[in-house]
């Protein structure tokens, strides 16, 4: 009778569990036809990417940098660093939504055009901008800004393709900025924010020289390389958050301090606070947790995320407001008689809500990115001439005054496309539950290939992939559970890889094998994991709750061939957990109930 208690009260808790989190997921009802189907994503990109094709320089390469609302060229004498690795980097996830090659072509046209004229071979780094021929390069100081967003479209490029020459400019533009702007100092390490030309002199530190260096290449160059120099450097980069700009909101009416000098004392001169600044640094803290684990991180975001929520943001017509002074909490309104909203900040508050969606299954988070995507389909997408606007007033309209121009070294094919690029992945994976297909063209080598195929920030012990094509024919030589492709020497093509989210980790319940014995079960909180080794082999075993969130690692290296056995001491939480052991490359998974 004690026995069949038991079973009944587990099923009923397995039942109650699954209740509760399906109801949890479903009482925020989503809005946004672009979240509730999202293949109309790709249609939209699609039209981005043929209006920015307008733009391109068919005699010179790369893309021309000032453009009108209707995509007519204001300017055909100049060409901007920024606006070109921009354009680049947009075409580039153009191609990996569509499958469409012709935008890798425009991808690489911004990009050769970069290595052409704008890197400085007597120095190193990057011109700021040119003339269209690429000739006048402007020769002033560097900013970390600059050499940061060289890297975006790069890194984007590489990503799809893979190209080892793209690869050694973006490892070169990495080593300058490595060599020139980081600060070594133990008590002030960061990057600086400009240098001289030659790379002397460097001076101050601030938001741009420290968050953009995140999301511009450091992030996706550790997803794509998962080489320790990009994480550890990413972990500084965390601490500098942590140790500045979140101590500074304490002192703010809104925001935080976004420039300090060399020593990170702020500069109290200026002011200035922007939404989408410290919308991007809770997205990028919250992507850095899904590779450290750290709850301060997590905390850190959800900080950053709720200042925006509480002091910048509109909840009844959906996104964050521009800028504000940070001293009194004034809103900036730069001569406009309504408040207004930026395109590129919009794009921060749908990042950042899916994310912390995924990671906190709060609906707050899910609430800001539908509503932020919501308003930016409807009202700053141009449904006549294409693409998008830089601005909207409050409820969606034009902001007087202001012109409505389409392109400038600030504004090219980036935010507009990257946010359709994250929407649709995190509407496929996490909100709708299916198979999200990104394509990827892998160039014929002389050498075999294993790539890391990691898109997104998200659970990573539950992202695998479904399914690879190759040139349209099923691929089968690729690792679901680790996401890497394995490419023999001599094979090349188009990839379209289908990733999955499973509900759990390593598709638990899907997963039969028994590896160990597993007792008592349930327990009152101590576990013996009982088990033989033929052999002195490498043995993982990871300990997981009922969310699918690793929560503690019991063992993790070789172990002697025999019989071991492995404690598990659980004093924190009651409740289903699940056990997941590999073990020479086999693995299972079973269920534990807690007491």
């Amino acid at each position: 009778m004690f026995l069949m208690n038991k079973i009944y009260l587990i099923a009923i808790f397995t039942l109650l569990s699954s209740l509760f989190t399906s109801q949890s997921l479903a009482q925020y009802q989503v809005k946004s036809e672009y979240i509730n189907n999202p293949e109309l994503l790709i249609d939209y990109v699609n039209d981005c990417a043929s209006f920015w094709e307008r733009a391109h320089d068919d005699l010179y390469g790369g893309f021309f940098v000032e453009v009108g609302k209707t995509g007519n060229i204001l300017n055909y004498n100049n060409k901007s660093l920024v606006s070109e690795s921009r354009d680049a980097y947009g075409f580039a996830r153009a191609f990996m939504l569509s499958g469409n090659t012709d935008y890798l072509d425009y991808s690489q046209s911004a990009l050769q055009f970069m290595y052409d004229h704008l890197w400085d071979d007597q120095y190193g780094g990057w011109y700021r901008r040119s003339n269209r021929l690429g000739g006048s390069p402007y020769t002033g100081k560097k900013t970390a800004f600059d050499q940061h967003y060289a890297l975006l479209g790069i890194m984007a490029y590489y990503e799809a393709t893979n190209s080892s020459a793209d690869k050694q400019m973006l490892d070169s533009g990495y080593d300058f900025i490595e060599d020139k702007f980081w600060d070594n100092n133990l008590d002030t390490f960061g990057y600086f924010d400009e240098v001289n030309r030659d790379g002397s002199s460097a001076v101050n530190k601030s938001f741009n020289a420290t968050v953009d260096a995140i999301t511009t290449h450091l992030y996706n160059l550790y997803l794509i390389t998962n080489d320790v120099k990009y994480k550890d450097r990413l972990l500084e980069l965390e601490n500098n958050i942590q140790n500045y700009f979140i101590p500074s909101m304490a002192d703010q009416e809104i925001g935080f301090a976004e420039v300090y000098n060399s020593n990170w004392i702020t500069n109290t001169s200026e002011k200035r606070t922007i939404m989408g600044h410290v919308l991007k640094t809770g997205w990028c803290m919250a992507r850095i947790y899904r590779i450290n684990e750290d709850q301060n991180t997590l905390n850190a975001a959800k900080s950053f995320v709720q200042n925006v929520l509480d002091k910048g943001y509109d909840h009844k017509y959906g996104g964050p407001y521009k800028d504000y002074d940070r001293t009194n909490g004034e809103m900036y309104m730069y001569g406009a008689q309504d408040t207004a909203k930026a395109w590129w900040q919009m794009e921060q508050a749908v990042t950042a809500g899916f994310l912390l969606y995924e990671i906190a299954l709060q609906d707050k988070y899910l609430k800001m990115a539908d509503e932020s995507l919501d308003f930016f389909m409807k009202y700053f997408v141009d449904t006549v001439n294409g693409e998008i606007y830089a601005d909207r007033n409050r409820r969606g309209g034009k902001v007087p005054g202001w012109d409505e121009n389409k392109g400038s070294e600030w504004k090219a094919a980036y935010h507009s496309i990257e946010t359709a690029y994250y929407a649709y992945l995190y509407s496929k994976l996490l909100i709708k539950k299916e198979t999200a297909t990104l394509y990827y063209k892998f160039d014929i080598a002389s050498e075999e290939r294993i790539l890391n195929m990691n898109p997104l920030a998200i659970d990573f012990d539950k992202l695998k992939i479904d399914k690879v094509l190759l040139d349209g024919s099923d691929y089968v030589n690729y690792n679901s559970d680790d996401r890497t492709i394995r490419i023999p020497s001599g094979i090349g093509g188009v990839f379209a890889v289908s990733y999955k989210l499973t509900s759990s980790p390593y598709g638990i319940g899907e997963n039969n094998m028994k590896l160990a014995n597993i007792y008592p079960n349930p327990s009152a909180g101590e576990v013996n994991i009982e088990f033989e080794l033929p052999k002195t082999t490498y043995v993982d075993i990871s300990v997981y709750n009922i969310m699918g969130q690793k929560v503690e690692i019991l063992t993790n290296g070789i172990l002697n061939a025999g019989h071991n056995i492995i404690k598990w001491t659980n004093n924190k939480s009651n409740g289903m957990h699940y056990i997941v052991i590999l073990i020479d490359g086999k693995r299972s998974v079973s269920k534990v109930l807690i007491n």
